[in-house]
């Protein structure tokens, strides 16, 4: 499947489904955090010339097949930054390519906007993300997860 990868900026009517996902897959790590409070998170990320800044993937109908966000922070209290964060894909929809384009959209918007390194965390794909050039760093426990941070050189 090709997806064309766009920011969010240039399709607000996906906020509200790329907020329902990231509510549904790691809300449990931004406890007290409600839907409608991720929503306004969401569109926060409706950037293109500063972090943070979110991208959506569409499929060939136009309708949403993943999302991804390049942000300033995402463990607390780590000073490393910025992240690349959210990388979500449906199921129905995996394992073709689309997070792939996505991480690079991120890698390219963070390379544009003057970094040389970006960080990321993930507790079930870390595979994906070496066989993307990411360097594992450290393991470590967060808000009850078992969570593998990586990096990779820009």
């Amino acid at each position: 499947m090709t997806a064309t990868i766009v920011p969010l900026l240039e399709r607000p009517d996906l906020a509200a489904q790329v907020a329902a996902w990231g509510f549904a897959e790691w809300g449990h790590l931004n406890p007290g955090e409600t839907l409608a409070q991720r929503v306004i998170r969401i569109r926060g990320k409706m950037n293109t010339d500063r972090v943070p800044v979110a991208f959506v993937a569409l499929g060939g109908d136009g309708g949403i097949v993943g999302t991804a966000s390049l942000i300033f922070d995402d463990l607390e209290g780590d000073p490393r930054n910025p992240w690349l964060a959210s990388v979500y894909v449906p199921p129905e929809h995996r394992k073709k390519g689309i997070a792939s384009a996505l991480v690079r959209a991120v890698e390219d918007a963070a390379r544009r906007l003057g970094y040389s390194r970006l960080y990321l965390f993930t507790s079930t794909v870390p595979e994906l993300y070496a066989g993307l050039g990411w360097r594992p760093l450290d393991r470590q426990d967060y808000r009850g997860e078992h969570i593998q941070v990586m990096d990779r050189t820009l």
